[in-house]
């Protein structure tokens, strides 16, 4: 073959090498543009890691799942969808299977229609406990509403009532009932420590993944009685427990705990 000759198909192969380079690394840019296309408000979508990979986008999944950025707290952190009870607090706290088809939540603060326009109550969650600093969106209140369509047992939805001096107002007289009925009982440090762990340590425990919380065991001036009014009210972004998931002699033992802790 004449030099010339050679030297044109050395060429050409050089060129079709460069443009398939060129196709395959614009491939990989536009995929590596495409993961994040939704994000559901200033949440980060940590949802994508829940499931399997062959598992079709439920945007309301991935919004009971992401994480906020204003503190790091997720929904699914305190509320159960039947596939994460690792997480302690789910059991303390409503399960969302159906939710936005029960006849009331918040101890009544929403009822009929007004459930599933709250998307069962977690508009409140969404600024309360979330901290986000826009509302929740009609598109992000219908993603939650179809995901608790989709759970187990969102056909059996039934009245969720429970004693509370919480709500719907906050009960001082009963809340001074608890505090004596509770400074008197004698707590356990070492059984409140695993209460703590379960039901205070994700917010303030050592090991605290929720961020701008108190640290109670850095510079804690609290007794059994300010421990009383947080555990049963509830205080900001902290949720109140009632009785019937965190007994008194459990609030008794927590605060056992806090105080030794802090040398009291």
């Amino acid at each position: 073959m004449p030099i010339t000759h050679f030297r044109f198909h050395l060429t050409a192969i050089a060129v079709i090498f460069t443009a398939l380079m060129i196709a395959s690394c614009g491939k990989e840019e536009a995929s590596d543009t495409s993961g994040d296309s939704k994000k559901p408000g200033s949440q980060t979508s940590e949802s994508k890691s829940q499931g399997n990979a062959n598992e079709k986008p439920n945007p309301g999944k991935e919004l009971f799942y992401a994480k906020s950025k204003e503190n790091n707290i997720a929904c699914s952190d305190c509320h159960g969808d039947g596939s994460n009870s690792a997480n302690p607090l789910t059991k303390y706290f409503s399960g969302v299977a159906g939710a936005d088809k029960r006849p009331s939540t918040f101890h009544g603060k929403f009822a009929g229609a007004d459930v599933s326009s709250n998307a069962g109550g977690a508009t409140v969650c969404w600024e309360a406990y979330l901290r986000m600093k826009s509302p929740m969106t009609a598109s992000q209140i219908s993603d939650l509403n179809q995901y608790y369509s989709t759970l187990p047992g969102a056909d059996k939805t039934t009245e969720m009532k429970y004693e509370t001096i919480a709500l719907p107002q906050p009960d001082k007289a009963k809340l001074k009932e608890a505090q004596k009925k509770i400074m008197a009982l004698t707590g356990d440090p070492v059984t409140g420590e695993k209460k703590f762990n379960d039901a205070c340590g994700m917010c303030h425990g050592e090991k605290k993944s929720v961020r701008k919380v108190p640290d109670i065991f850095d510079d804690f001036d609290g007794n059994v009685k300010s421990i009383t009014y947080n555990v049963r009210f509830g205080d900001g972004a902290m949720p109140f427990y009632k009785e019937s998931v965190l007994s008194d002699q459990d609030v008794a033992d927590i605060a056992s705990f806090i105080l030794k802790k802090n040398g009291k």
